[in-house]
């Protein structure tokens, strides 16, 4: 999932893609939002979308939020009834509520180290995830599509059509 503010900065642009492993799209999803809390807006997009019977995990990368949008891991684990990988560059993590169960680990690949907090998976079937989910680098190439495709509906792709 990715995030973009609109151009006017008043509106949120969260995108969603579904990916098989790191070659394969295989689908969409996309909400707006005027808040800076975007989980409710999530976890409906996820659960409402044709694609969330083969959602197996859910990732998000803290640099992909952007236009003071937060997201809180958890609550959208637990309203979509998946997983979450959080991935941020500092392991600034949101806190737990009392009684979750995550895993914080670093994880060092190509040379890049990406400090990772999963939500419902244990270490070591996250680390499995994001190798075969990544291409090169340490961002999972449906993360790195999503925030493509998050940039083109937020700087309004009717214009470069």
């Amino acid at each position: 999932i990715a995030v973009k503010p609109s151009r006017g900065r008043d509106v949120l642009h969260a995108v969603g893609v579904v990916f098989r492993g790191k070659l394969w799209l295989d689908g969409a999803m996309r909400t707006t939002a005027r808040g800076p809390d975007l989980t409710e807006s999530l976890v409906e997009m996820i659960t409402r979308s044709p694609h969330h019977p083969q959602t197996r995990v859910i990732l998000l990368h803290d640099s992909l939020m952007e236009g003071g949008a937060s997201i809180d891991p958890y609550r959208l684990s637990t309203g979509t009834s998946r997983p979450v990988l959080l991935l941020s560059a500092e392991e600034t993590w949101p806190e737990a509520p009392e009684g979750a169960a995550a895993e914080r680990f670093r994880l060092r690949r190509a040379g890049d180290s990406v400090a990772v907090l999963s939500i419902g998976l244990g270490g070591r079937v996250a680390a499995r995830v994001l190798e075969v989910s990544t291409r090169e680098g340490a961002v999972p190439e449906a993360l790195r599509v999503a925030g493509l495709v998050a940039e083109a509906v937020a700087s309004g792709l009717r214009q470069n059509v």
